[in-house]
């Protein structure tokens, strides 16, 4: 009866050490610079799943942060007023003064997503870029 006890609480031990429970799933982080008027994000791509922008707006001027998942070029989106459309929107974090920085946590599937500022005319001034997940 002993060696039963043993065996089962040797038994039991294994499966919690080689249990996932309580794991959280890796996360992609992607660190983005914002300044006039670039969109700088390191990686450029991401596996689905959690991902984490750690947004610094390194410009002299406020910017936003936004994610929209789309099969349009960067350059493509449609523009009403002096900004984007946000068809697609996932996210965003903003508006973000200058030398200031914020966290943008996000699950995304895999596809194409433009990452942009979508103050009035900053989007047409150039700043925005592609993002992708596989």
């Amino acid at each position: 009866m002993r060696k039963l006890a043993v065996a089962l609480a040797a038994f039991a031990m294994a499966a919690v050490v080689s249990s996932p429970i309580g794991a959280s799933p890796s996360k992609t982080l992607v660190k983005v610079q914002l300044k006039e008027f670039k969109v700088l994000p390191a990686p450029t791509s991401a596996k689905s799943g959690p991902v984490a922008f750690s947004v610094k707006n390194t410009g002299k001027i406020d910017h936003e942060f936004v994610v929209l998942k789309t099969n349009l070029p960067p350059a493509k989106l449609p523009v009403k007023g002096s900004k984007a459309v946000e068809k697609g929107l996932v996210g965003r974090v903003g508006p973000l003064e200058a030398g200031t920085s914020k966290t943008l946590g996000l699950t995304l599937k895999a596809g194409k997503y433009v990452l942009l500022c979508n103050v009035p005319g900053h989007y047409q001034a150039g700043q925005r870029v592609g993002f992708t997940v596989s």
